[in-house]
């Protein structure tokens, strides 16, 4: 079969809580165009969110596919995904119907209003590589496939789950489908490759949507990373990786191997991770910043004890200061997150949350309005008709929660100490792109 994977670009469709849609590589689809080439398929990719390819070419392309696979949250937005899912309708609804399949977080919480709005033949719930590849086998037939969902004489049949796949049977991701120079990370650097050493997270955080990873987690074998690396660095000449795992070395034996080979190589790269502040330690931090480790994600998500405790984040706020002063007291890059909007928070939290940013003084913050996403104990407690909630409406105002995330941003980065001290580093177009990401955050 000739099968068309399309990453779509959604930014013309403002969303209510803003989500920073970056060209990412789409990283679960070029795992499904690898898988698909060794079944014998015929792929083609359209990144419409890098490249901006527009709708007549994506129409056209479509027209000659005999299976379109429309990712509503590529690997990146998984935990996260866009609000704006009309935009996502709206681009589902002008494409050839029953050759249409959806995949993405928000068909796999609501697949029944995914499939009545955009009219597709058939969508997959949870991660998408071996659906799809299945559904090609069987030339498109839903019938009979795990975790597909689809539409037959007006009702909904739900296909059973399945236990997820080894990432260790995964192939490599057919990079040639995608031109590096689209990709990029303003905090990080130039030429992005993403990579995986894990999928899930073992921790129930109310707030954190799991369901595109399924239970538990998974843990790729460091060789087979260390080869990825070596292939999008080598042939493909990525200057910077973001390993995306949800929870970056919890597993700290194999980070400690990862990283003692990524020395040992001596590949020209920088990367970045995203991990708990009680899983790493100043030897570790160490000898992640010695193989290359450029900058770390925490999250961090409020200054109140209470506020945290009650999240089920399971970490107290020493802990994150303890890890952040390594970090500062061995010169790496941090990023933080912070989220407004959480259950019982109060304007007094919210200014904690601020005074915290300000005294763990990472090199970036990041501050966000929680969203219930189905599927998530924050959803539940939030009881919302709507959807694709972008707050808890019911205790808090939208507007009033953005003017404060906007307060934030500017009282953490109008600093004169900060903005000095972000002066001095990188290069002049290194400024101009975290100037434009600064007034991203603040219109």
């Amino acid at each position: 079969m000739k099968v068309l994977l399309i990453n779509p670009d959604l930014k013309a469709a403002r969303s209510r809580a803003r989500r920073y849609n970056r060209a990412w590589p789409p990283l679960d689809l070029l795992i499904a165009a690898s898988m698909l080439r060794q079944a014998g398929h015929e792929v083609a990719l359209i990144d419409a969110r890098a490249t901006g390819t527009g709708f007549e070419e994506i129409r056209r392309a479509a027209r000659s596919a005999d299976l379109v696979v429309l990712e509503s949250s590529p690997l990146d937005r998984w935990q996260c995904p866009d609000l704006n899912w009309e935009g996502l309708v709206n681009l589902a609804r002008r494409l050839p119907r029953e050759k249409l399949v959806l995949a993405g977080a928000h068909g796999t919480v609501r697949p029944e209003l995914m499939l009545r709005e955009t009219r597709a033949a058939a969508l997959i719930r949870g991660e998408p590589e071996a659906a799809i590849v299945e559904l090609a086998e069987a030339g498109g037939n839903p019938r009979g496939i795990a975790r597909l969902s689809y539409q037959d004489s007006g009702r909904i049949i739900q296909e059973p789950d399945q236990g997820q796949i080894s990432l260790d049977l995964l192939p490599r991701p057919a990079y040639d489908l995608i031109d590096f120079k689209y990709y990029g990370y303003e905090l990080l650097g130039r030429r992005l490759a993403l990579l995986e050493t894990s999928r899930g997270c073992p921790f129930s955080c109310i707030f954190c949507l799991k369901a595109m990873y399924g239970s538990g987690l998974r843990t790729k074998a460091w060789p087979r990373v260390l080869a990825e690396v070596e292939e999008v660095v080598g042939r493909y000449r990525a200057e910077s990786v973001y390993f995306i795992d949800l929870e970056f070395g919890l597993k700290q034996e194999d980070t400690i191997n990862l990283c003692q080979e990524l020395i040992r190589m001596n590949l020209d790269f920088r990367w970045c991770c995203q991990t708990r502040a009680d899983a790493v330690d100043p030897e570790l931090l160490a000898l992640m910043k010695e193989a290359g480790c450029a900058l770390i994600h925490f999250g961090v998500e409020t200054g109140s004890p209470r506020l945290l405790d009650e999240t089920n984040k399971k970490i107290s706020l020493n802990q994150i200061r303890t890890s952040l002063d390594h970090c500062h007291r061995l010169g790496m890059a941090t990023a933080c997150f912070f989220l407004f909007g959480l259950p019982g928070e109060t304007e007094a939290d919210r200014r904690a949350t601020m005074r915290l940013a300000r005294e763990l003084n990472p090199t970036f913050a990041s501050f966000h309005i929680a969203s219930p996403y189905p599927g998530t104990e924050l959803n539940r407690l939030a009881g919302e008709d709507d959807p694709f909630p972008a707050c808890l409406s019911r205790e808090h105002d939208l507007d009033l929660l953005s003017r404060q995330a906007r307060r934030a941003f500017l009282s953490f980065y109008l600093r004169p100490a900060y903005v000095l001290a972000r002066f001095r580093e990188g290069t002049f177009k290194e400024k101009l792109r975290r100037m434009r990401l600064f007034w991203e955050f603040v219109q």
